[in-house]
């Protein structure tokens, strides 16, 4: 990333410096948002920075030590702005800034729009909670520092697998085991009837992201999958209609035999199935 060069030092001892914030947001569907602080639309680094919907952020602070830190994002988005197709706060409530990487960079201008100088990186982090109304939606953003929260060891010995499904460590290629449909009719928000018609138990403990609707960009646990039909563990945030789309990926329940035979990844297993299992002695 371009920093903070000898052009912004000499602005600023000038004082004729104008800024304006960037905000870069990274969805966990790979797309990405560029927005803009400014009075109109900045183009930096080959990104266009559009200034709409309105978007401000809460201060930031330096520390000695380690300690997470987190900002708030408020966004106050316009009837006519959408993502994925859908109204900001429809959007947000459905789930679809949950896991949100967020780049905040301050650019500093000689005149509006002149980004020569450089831009200089306030904060980085992810999404940690969406507080969203009919107005305005309001992300926590926590910065990278949680990630030293995580509970220690993080290895155990256990029988199924520790890694996540799809993870680095898993190494199975997510994309490779979604498989693409459509609601059929009679679908409800616990069950969605559909084409797909892989064995039974194929999407056991997998998920479901809808790609279109008024689900877009929800994701669902899959509680139990027979051919044609799909039970969600949790209900969805409305009925969908027949012909949303969405995209089914497979689960996995841990187990060695699905690794191998499921998934072909034997070398990533990461379980313990032939540990004895505990007893009691009396």
């Amino acid at each position: 990333m371009k920093t903070a060069s000898a052009a912004t030092i000499a602005i600023l001892a000038g004082n004729q410096a104008m800024w304006a914030d960037l905000f870069t947001i990274q969805l966990i569907n790979g797309t990405i948002l560029y927005y803009t602080s400014g009075d109109g639309p900045i183009v930096y680094n080959g990104n266009t920075y559009i200034n709409y919907p309105v978007i401000k952020r809460s201060g930031t602070k330096l520390k000695v030590g380690i300690e997470v830190d987190s900002i708030d994002i408020t966004i106050w988005p316009r009837s006519s702005d959408l993502v994925s197709g859908l109204p900001f706060p429809q959007f947000a409530a459905n789930g679809g800034f949950d896991g949100a990487r967020i780049q905040v960079d301050r650019c500093y201008m000689t005149t509006y729009g002149d980004t020569s100088a450089g831009i200089v990186n306030v904060f980085t982090g992810a999404v940690s909670d969406v507080n969203p109304s009919r107005t305005e939606i309001v992300l926590t953003v926590s910065s990278d520092l949680q990630l030293l929260n995580i509970l220690m060891p993080r290895n155990t010995y256990q029988p199924g697998c520790t890694h996540t499904l799809y993870d680095a460590g898993c190494g199975a290629i997510k994309s490779s085991f979604g498989s693409a449909s459509s609601v059929n009719a009679a679908s409800t928000t616990t069950q969605i009837n559909c084409g797909l018609a892989q064995v039974a138990g194929w999407f056991d403990g997998g998920t479901i992201t809808f790609t279109s609707g008024i689900n877009s960009g929800v994701s669902r646990t899959v509680k139990s999958y027979t051919p044609g039909v799909l039970m969600m563990a949790l209900p969805l945030p409305n009925a969908p209609a027949t012909s949303d789309t969405f995209t089914a990926y497979a689960g996995c329940d841990k187990s060695k035999n699905t690794c191998v035979s499921k998934f072909n990844r034997l070398v990533s297993f990461r379980g313990f199935p032939y540990i004895p299992t505990p007893e009691t002695s009396i």
